[in-house]
C-alpha cells in the first residue's frame, strides 16, 4: 500500500503500478529468484533530533558514491519565509567535503541517520545553503516532504525565520556540453543575461563510462537534450522505490508535470570556493550521460522520475560545410509542448548551428556569404515544413532558424508533432561590404504609388557608388509627413547576435516570428516558408520593425541606415484631373 501511495503522489499510474508490484511479488514467491527491489527505510521528521550523527552520500569524482559525515544541528519549523515546509539544519564534514563544502550538484544528497535500533534511515536531502564560509552548513528537506507527505513538525523544532530568509536553494544550474571554448563563454554570458545559471563544460570522459544504477547518492541529470549538444541539470538521487526516483530536494522549475530526459551523470571534480556567495560557491563540474528514463514531475520539494521508457524527443541534425570541411551535430531534444512548456528546439538549434560553423570555418572570417535549408518533418503533414535562403548577413541564418523553431513551439491551433529537424548550411568566405550613406527620392507620394529611390553607398575601403530601386508605398499609409527608414544588415556581430538569441531562448522569450501565431497548419507552413527571403536593404515607416526587403543584394553586405522624408498625400479621386 505504501508503494501505491507513493506512485499516486508521483503522478504515476497507480493501479498499473500496484499490479506490477503484486505480479513481481508473486513471481518472487513462486520462483524464489532474486529479491524484489525495495525502498530504503525512512525516518519520520518527528523522530529526527538535534545532535544525531549521520552519513551523507554523493558522487565527488567519476561515478563512485562517496560518504561524508553529517551532524543534525537542529530541526527548523516552517514559517511564511519557507513555503516549502520545515527543514533540517545540518553540518557536513569529513575528507570528501572538507576542502569544498556543499554546493550546486550536491542538492539531493541523501542523509542517513541511525534509529534507536541502529538501522540507518533516510531523513532527507541536502537542498539549501546559508552562505557560510566553507559551505559546511546547509539546510535539508525532510524525506516525507519529498515523497509528498506532510510530516508532523515536532514541538521541539526551533523557529528561525531569519535563518530561513538567508537560505538560498543550492541552485541546480543547467550544464551545457558539446561546445568549444569561445562558444561556451558566450553561452554562459547569454544565460547570465537571462538570469539562468549555466555551466558550460567539456563533453564526457574520452573512455566513456558505463550506465549507472540511479540509487541514492548517485549523480543524476534532468536534461532538455542529449547527443552532440547536451543541456541538463545535474544533482543527486535521494530516494529510490522500484523504478521511481526522487532527487534534488528542491524543484527544477516548479511547474508540475514534466517530460524531460532522466540521465545518469559523470562528475569530473568539485570546484571549491569557500565564500559560498552566488556564482562563487563551490560546485560540481559534471556532465550528463546515458538516458535511463523520464523526469515526470517537478514539485516544490523534489523532482520525480521513472526509470524505463524515455520521453518523446525530436531528432535534430545540423550540418555545416565550409572550406572543404563538413561538420554534422546530432541531438535528441525533449518535447514538452503537450504540457504547454515548449521544447528546447530554439536553444539547441542556435547552439548547434553556431558550433557547426565554428568547427568548419575555424574562426569567423571578416565577411561570409551562405545558403541554408531547414526542413521540419511533422506527423500531421506529408510534406515537411521549411525554407531555403541565401545570406550575406552573418546573423541571417541564426535569426531565421530561431524564428522557424520558435513558430513550431508557439503553434497552438491544432495538433502538431515534430519528428525531426534538419538544417544544412553552406558557408562561403568572401562577401563584399558596403555602407549606406544616404537616400534620394521624390518629396511627395500617394498610398499605393510606386516611386524611384536611389541609394548613396560606399564600398569598404573603396569609392562611392549608387543603387536604384522601385518602391511601392503601402496602400494603407496615412496621409501626412512621414519618414521612410532604409536599413542595411544588422550592426551586431555574429557573436552578439548569438548571445541575444540564446539569452531570449533561456528566458523563454525566443523567436516565433513577428505578428500573430498562424491559425492553421497550412498557415504555419506558409509563414515558415516566407522566412526564405533574400538579404538586402529593408524599408519601413516608423522606428519599429525592419520592414520587407526592397533591394536584394546577393554577395554584397550593406550596413548602416538612411532616412528619406516623404509627404504622403491623399489619393486622387476618380474623375478628378490634376
Amino acid at each position: 500500500m505504501a508503494e501505491c501511495r507513493l506512485a499516486q503522489q508521483a503522478r504515476l499510474p497507480g493501479v498499473k503500478h500496484c499490479l506490477a508490484l503484486a505480479a513481481g511479488l508473486l513471481v518472487t514467491m513462486v520462483a524464489g529468484a532474486a529479491p524484489a527491489l525495495a525502498a530504503d527505510p525512512i525516518m519520520a521528521l518527528k523522530d529526527v533530533r538535534a545532535g544525531m550523527r549521520c552519513t551523507g552520500l554523493s558522487v565527488i569524482k567519476g561515478t563512485a558514491i562517496a560518504r561524508f559525515d553529517v551532524e543534525v544541528i537542529d530541526v527548523i519549523r516552517a514559517d511564511a519565509a519557507a513555503s516549502g515546509g520545515p527543514r533540517l539544519l545540518i553540518r557536513a564534514s569529513g575528507p570528501a567535503v572538507e576542502e569544498t563544502g556543499l554546493g550546486p550538484g550536491f542538492s539531493g544528497s541523501p542523509i542517513l541517520c541511525p534509529d534507536a535500533s541502529g538501522v540507518f534511515r533516510n531523513v532527507g536531502a541536502v537542498s539549501e545553503g546559508i552562505g557560510d564560509y566553507g559551505n559546511d552548513i546547509a539546510l535539508a528537506t525532510p524525506i516525507e516532504l519529498m515523497l509528498g507527505e506532510r510530516p508532523a513538525t515536532p514541538r521541539r523544532a526551533r523557529s528561525a525565520p531569519r535563518l530561513l530568509r538567508r537560505a538560498r536553494r543550492i541552485a541546480t544550474p543547467l550544464t551545457v556540453t558539446g561546445l568549444s571554448g569561445p562558444l561556451r563563454t558566450r553561452v554562459a554570458r547569454a544565460a547570465r543575461r537571462a538570469g539562468r545559471p549555466v555551466l558550460a563544460v567539456p563533453p564526457g570522459p574520452l573512455a566513456g563510462f558505463p550506465t549507472q544504477d540511479l540509487r541514492p547518492g548517485a549523480a543524476v541529470s534532468t536534461s532538455l537534450s542529449s547527443g552532440d549538444v547536451t543541456i541538463g541539470a545535474v544533482g543527486t538521487v535521494t530516494y529510490r522505490d522500484g523504478p521511481s526516483v526522487w532527487a534534488f530536494g528542491h524543484p527544477l522549475d516548479q511547474v508540475g508535470r514534466r517530460s524531460l530526459l532522466l540521465q545518469d551523470a559523470y562528475v569530473y571534480t568539485v570546484v571549491g570556493n569557500p565564500l559560498g556567495l552566488g556564482e562563487a560557491s563551490s560546485y560540481k563540474l559534471a556532465v550528463p550521460g546515458h538516458t535511463v528514463g523520464i523526469l515526470s514531475n517537478d514539485t516544490v520539494n523534489a523532482v520525480i522520475g521513472r526509470i524505463g521508457q524515455p520521453p518523446r524527443t525530436i531528432a535534430m541534425s545540423v550540418t555545416a560545410r565550409a572550406v572543404r570541411r563538413v561538420r554534422t551535430l546530432r541531438t535528441q531534444v525533449a518535447d514538452e509542448r503537450d504540457l504547454e512548456l515548449g521544447s528546447g528546439l530554439d536553444l539547441v538549434g542556435s547552439m548547434s548551428l553556431s558550433q557547426a560553423l565554428a568547427d568548419t570555418l575555424g574562426s569567423s572570417p571578416p565577411a561570409v556569404s551562405s545558403s541554408m535549408c531547414v526542413r521540419i518533418a511533422v506527423r500531421e503533414r506529408g510534406r515537411a515544413l521549411g525554407f531555403c535562403d541565401e545570406y550575406v548577413d552573418p546573423n541571417g541564418p541564426l535569426d531565421d532558424l530561431s524564428s522557424a523553431l520558435g513558430l513550431i513551439d508557439a503553434f497552438e491551433y491544432g495538433p502538431l508533432t515534430p519528428r525531426s529537424v534538419s538544417v544544412r548550411l553552406r558557408a562561403r568566405p568572401g562577401a563584399h561590404k558596403a555602407f549606406l550613406l544616404g537616400a534620394r527620392g521624390p518629396r511627395r507620394a500617394r498610398p499605393g504609388q510606386r516611386i524611384r529611390i536611389r541609394l548613396d553607398l560606399r564600398r569598404s575601403r573603396g569609392g562611392r557608388f549608387g543603387r536604384s530601386f522601385s518602391y511601392r508605398v503601402p496602400p494603407g499609409t496615412r496621409p501626412g509627413p512621414r519618414v521612410l527608414t532604409l536599413r542595411g544588415a544588422s550592426v551586431e556581430s555574429p557573436e552578439e547576435s548569438l548571445e541575444e538569441s540564446i539569452s531570449e531562448a533561456f528566458g523563454g522569450g525566443g523567436g516565433g516570428g513577428e505578428g500573430e501565431s498562424p491559425h492553421s497548419l497550412r498557415a504555419l507552413a506558409v509563414k515558415i516558408a516566407a522566412l526564405g527571403r533574400p538579404d538586402g536593404v529593408r524599408a519601413s515607416f516608423g522606428g519599429k520593425g525592419r520592414g520587407p526587403v526592397v533591394l536584394a543584394t546577393p554577395r554584397l553586405l550593406i550596413g548602416g541606415k538612411a532616412q528619406l522624408p516623404l509627404r504622403i498625400v491623399r489619393p486622387r479621386r476618380a474623375g478628378r484631373t490634376s
